[in-house]
């Protein structure tokens, strides 16, 4: 081999590991940002069924009613 096809190859291989690098960066990155969105959509869903649970005893218990059985406002 001659020293330009070497030169080249060298400099494949190094552009290869810097491309490499990134993409290790990246998905990193990216790792994170799912770990953190799931941390969150688990927290969204407690707080959901804590609310369905809410709203289902308020409905139980006669605090909400439907629209049809509401006396209208005053200014009606």
């Amino acid at each position: 081999m001659t020293d330009s096809v070497i030169n080249k190859l060298k400099e494949r291989i190094s552009n290869i590991e810097i491309t490499q690098a990134f993409q290790d960066d990246t998905i990193d990155s990216l790792q994170k940002t799912v770990a953190k969105q799931h941390q969150e959509i688990q927290m969204l869903q407690k707080q959901m069924t804590l609310l369905s649970e809410y709203l289902k005893n308020m409905k139980e218990g006669g605090q909400i009613r439907l629209p049809s059985e509401e006396t209208p406002p005053p200014h009606y």
